[in-house]
């Protein structure tokens, strides 16, 4: 029972990573060239 509830948690937790990057990824970039212009 408990690694069934286990599990579940943990796909869950596995699925907000997974939406975090895809939202992040193209971020990150833009974030780069805010500093890179900044920097400069």
């Amino acid at each position: 029972m408990s690694e069934e509830n286990f599990k579940d948690s943990s796909s869950i937790v596995h699925l907000l990573i997974a939406l975090l990057v895809t939202l992040a990824a193209p971020l990150l970039p833009m974030l780069a060239g805010w500093f890179t212009l900044l920097s400069n």
